[in-house]
């Protein structure tokens, strides 16, 4: 259900931007997300990450734009890092849905804690 929530929220803002910008030319490149991400028994935060140029309300837009130029904006395509995360148990789902040079892009994710996502998804869930 909050996939369809995030899904719902990127067509909209992303019809919203096509109709604000529809007299400038728009790159291949450029892109538009929303990004959630739900800590269970916790918090839930939603920003945007606009690419091309890099922006938003994310806090990193910078490394994450490159991340997801790095994969074509398929999150899935992201090798991740390696590292050693705790074993503590504290489920993050992150998701990821937006336009990418022309496409629909969907990410969607449960890891078992912050460590453990971070190092599978770079700075693009860094919130």
């Amino acid at each position: 259900m909050r996939f369809v929530k995030i899904a719902a929220l990127a067509t909209a803002a992303l019809l919203a931007t096509s109709a604000t910008a529809s007299a400038a030319p728009v790159s291949s490149a450029r892109a538009l997300f929303l990004i959630q991400l739900t800590v269970t028994g916790g918090w839930s935060r939603t920003v945007s990450l606009n690419c091309d140029p890099d922006g938003g309300a994310h806090p990193k837009p910078v490394a994450s734009c490159a991340l997801l130029t790095a994969v074509e904006g398929d999150l899935w395509r992201y090798l991740g890092q390696q590292g050693i995360c705790t074993r503590e148990y504290q489920p993050h789902t992150a998701a990821l849905t937006g336009w990418w040079a022309g496409r629909t892009v969907h990410f969607q994710r449960i890891f078992a804690n912050r460590c453990e996502m971070l190092l599978a998804t770079g700075s693009v869930f860094d919130l």
